[in-house]
């Protein structure tokens, strides 16, 4: 097997990613800045099996400080995952860390991985850049947040440097969840609202909105199948999405289902940026990439509660604050 690098490997899906690599045979190498956006010890956490293992590495630096050249080498396969993610956390003087880490990293990482002669950059994109288009099967480029156009962007970027002869696979990811998911993301927020305590969660609007609620092991299969794939200059980007386009009340019943309680919740108004319905157009992503999703939303979030409740547990009950 080859060597793989992994930016953003001791995030939430780039862990996944990371352990699955490693399964495979492949040596691994990790890139992490364990940013204190939110707790480092999550991302400690993340990664102890990898840490395990002796095909894996971690480089504990920026992206943008770190010289890529001596980490990338020809053949190599780089899944760019490092990110500052979120919406609401992109408006205002929130955009400079979008650019920063998001549009000036990509470009280093495009850039490095095009002089190092690299086989294959597989990066990690969003359904936000398609904004209120991503219900159309025909979908547009239009983002309606600061954080959307980061993510356009580097699509853009990518479009650059695939013309300079860089092999890039765009994956636009779906609402991702499950199992070691960022504490400020909408199912953990969930989850700890019905645990004992005073924690509400911030409903924004009457919970009619509808994602593709896409689970953590889909998107990590269809990224490496994106990595491995023999056919090259494909310029079409990958849309991952769960299969199944639910409201967040549905989401909520399921949630009070499993737990046994009900949510605490405040009404808060809807937020900007945020599209109404998301629905992923799979087809070119099944057929390419000979993959489906195949985790229904009960039984993804069931492992997202088991997981969550270790976690509680094991931090002898403490969760963190966001």
């Amino acid at each position: 097997m080859g060597k793989s690098i992994v930016t953003g490997a001791a995030g939430f899906i780039g862990s996944h990613l990371t352990e699955r690599l490693l399964d495979m045979g492949e040596t691994v190498v990790g890139i992490d800045n364990f940013d204190p956006w939110y707790d480092p010890k999550s991302k400690e956490s993340n990664i102890r099996f990898a840490l395990a293992n002796p095909d894996f590495s971690i480089i504990k630096e920026d992206v943008l400080s770190l010289d890529l050249g001596k980490v990338f080498n020809e053949g190599d396969v780089v899944y760019h995952l490092a990110a500052r993610p979120g919406v609401q956390d992109s408006w205002n003087t929130g955009f400079s860390a979008s650019v920063e880490n998001n549009i000036l990293a990509t470009q280093q990482v495009f850039e490095s991985a095009l002089i190092s002669g690299v086989r294959r950059v597989v990066f990690a994109s969003s359904s936000s850049v398609y904004g209120e288009s991503a219900t159309e099967d025909t979908k547009s480029i239009s983002p309606i947040s600061p954080y959307g156009v980061s993510k356009a962007a580097c699509e853009q970027l990518a479009d650059v440097y695939r013309a300079r002869g860089l092999d890039i696979m765009i994956m636009r990811y779906f609402t991702v969840y499950g199992p070691r998911q960022r504490p400020d993301m909408a199912m953990n927020r969930l989850f700890r609202a019905t645990l004992p305590g005073t924690y509400r969660f911030p409903l924004r609007g009457n919970g009619s909105q509808r994602r593709e609620f896409t689970f953590m092991k889909d998107v990590v299969t269809a990224s490496i199948k994106a990595g491995s794939l023999d056919l090259q200059e494909i310029s079409a980007p990958f849309d991952v999405g769960g299969g199944v386009s639910a409201s967040l009340g549905e989401v909520m019943s399921i949630v009070e289902e499993l737990v046994g309680a009900q949510l605490r919740i405040d009404q808060e108004p809807l937020a900007v940026g945020d599209p109404l319905i998301t629905v992923a157009s799979t087809d070119f992503t099944e057929s390419v990439l000979d993959w489906k999703a195949t985790t229904d939303l009960r039984e993804g979030l069931a492992q997202h509660y088991d997981s969550f409740k270790e976690r509680v547990s094991s931090n002898s009950g403490e969760i963190v604050e966001f």
